[in-house]
């Protein structure tokens, strides 16, 4: 939102301390004669409890308020001042008609200032954007959040109205596997979210997989970040599965959320139908190289692609696949030196994790096969035979490796590489 500089009130970044009224009126006496104010910016002070309601006493009169930008307001408090703090300055707030964002994020108020500002989430029909990142909510304070948010949406629908929410920013909250239900309950409630950023929560697969199938109901997601928790196989089919319903996906930021090979390999093939894609993080998620080249296969559709990142994964920086992924890009007519982000940091495979591997695809393929009769396999000859046991045996990576190089010289050839 772009509000003009006359509009501003800022304080921002100030350091000031503002505990009592006395401290705070000085600012107070500037914000009252503030005419049309649109954007309040204190962020970078500490405001006590007597310092917030006289603040309250003066937000009542500012009804043409938009903004309120509130981020780092309470360092040095305690936690019972803040819950003071936050009841009078909410309450205060919740009677702004043309309030549409509140940012207050980096206040480490936990749950008691979730249930301190509850009551204005429930209320406030017109808020559109919400931002708490780093706020030590817990699962309780989560949980206290999505369940205001449910609240106003059933406010919304009792006034015929669409809630108004459409951007929420909760990361770096230890909100977990505990308050995933409430969460995908209030996104399928909403159906109005267009940006999602909830990195660094702690948040298992199975919660995961919940957040998700609650946000597949809103088909006007442009923005998803849900670094930093746990996909694993379940998360990963369950994103793979929500891609198709989110046809204005700008930015998915997966990073280090341990996709996995398979999971990896689900959600990069999903990624084909998603032609909107502009950003597309994928970092440390242990990809691995058939997930790297389904991934190149991906990205022929995707000709509006800024920015992709895939350092951390298990293939090499020089393989097969990052040629192929090099020369799609060419092809759609993207410079991939502005678009491939560095890879400098690529994870090999173990040779335990080689023969692990190699000794599941061998269980896998003899069971789906049923090429293995009495401990000897058919369709060898006696000479290839010998020739294999005079080599040793191949790992997993061994036969990928000649299987992709065969797939890629036959792509390249058809892209004239």
């Amino acid at each position: 939102m772009s509000i003009s500089a006359e509009r501003i009130y800022s304080l921002e970044g100030k350091g000031l301390k503002l505990t009592t009224a006395e401290d705070i009126a000085p600012y107070l006496g500037e914000i009252r004669a503030h005419e049309n104010l649109e954007e309040l910016r204190l962020n970078g002070n500490t405001i006590g409890a007597e310092a917030a309601q006289a603040l309250a006493a003066v937000l009542l009169t500012k009804t043409t308020l938009k903004v309120a930008t509130l981020h780092d307001i309470f360092t040095s408090r305690l936690k019972d001042e803040v819950k003071e703090s936050l009841i009078a300055i909410c309450g205060a707030l919740v009677e702004l008609p043309n309030l549409v964002e509140l940012n207050l994020s980096d206040n480490a108020f936990g749950p008691l200032g979730a249930e301190a500002m509850a009551g204005f989430l429930s209320k406030h029909t017109g808020l559109e954007v919400l931002k708490l990142n780093n706020n030590g909510l817990g699962i309780h304070g989560g949980t206290t959040i999505a369940q205001a948010l449910i609240t106003c949406q059933a406010e919304c629908e009792k006034q015929g109205k669409k809630p108004s929410l459409h951007t929420l920013i909760c990361g770096r909250n230890r909100l977990e596997n505990g308050s995933a239900p409430v969460f995908a309950k209030a996104f399928s409630a909403l159906k109005t979210l267009r940006e999602v950023r909830m990195p660094q929560n702690g948040i298992r697969p199975e919660g995961i997989a919940e957040l998700i199938r609650g946000l597949s109901d809103n088909s006007e997601l442009t923005v998803i970040d849900l670094q930093d928790n746990t996909f694993t196989h379940s998360g990963s089919a369950a994103l793979a599965e929500a891609l198709a319903k989110w046809e204005l996906l700008e930015t998915l930021n997966v990073g280090d959320c341990l996709l996995g090979s398979t999971g990896g390999r689900l959600v990069v093939e999903a990624l084909k139908d998603r032609t909107t894609l502009k950003t597309i993080n994928l970092q440390y998620n242990e990809i691995e190289l058939d997930g790297a080249l389904a991934l190149a296969e991906s990205l022929r559709s995707l000709k509006i692609l800024e920015s992709l990142e895939l350092n951390g994964n298990r293939f090499e920086a020089e393989s097969n696949a990052v040629d192929m992924i090099k020369a799609i890009l060419a092809e759609n007519d993207l410079e991939d030196g502005d678009i491939l982000g560095s890879l400098s940091d690529m994870e090999e495979l173990t040779d335990d994790e080689d023969e692990s591997d190699g000794e599941e695809d061998a269980s896998d393929n003899e069971a789906a096969s049923g090429e293995e009769t009495h401990g000897k396999v058919k369709g060898k000859s006696k000479e290839e035979k010998e020739d294999e046991h005079a080599a040793g045996p191949k790992t997993a990576s061994d036969i990928l490796e000649e299987d992709l190089a065969d797939l890629v010289s036959q792509m390249k050839t058809q892209l004239n590489v």
